[in-house]
């Protein structure tokens, strides 16, 4: 699920349409704590790095050097 109170603000109508469907499918593909491998999903879905360059500079993602992301809005969004 995710919560209309993230996904209908103005930060986020902002995003390119490719790093707001990355989102998505990070969210559909995180642990019970919202960590994922974005490297995983990019390989599997496609979008490429700059998504998620994108998606930590607005806030939405925290990269680790690991090739994880947290998503940080994870339990208002569950």
């Amino acid at each position: 699920m995710f919560d209309k109170a993230v996904i209908d603000t103005d930060r986020f109508m902002d995003l390119p349409v490719s790093a707001k469907a990355l989102y998505f499918l990070l969210g559909m593909e995180a642990d019970d704590e919202g960590f994922v491998s974005y490297k995983k999903v990019l390989r599997i879905h496609g979008g490429n790095e700059d998504d998620i360059k994108v998606l930590q500079a607005k806030n939405f993602v925290i990269k680790f050097d690991t090739g994880v992301v947290v998503i940080t809005d994870w339990r208002k969004n569950n």
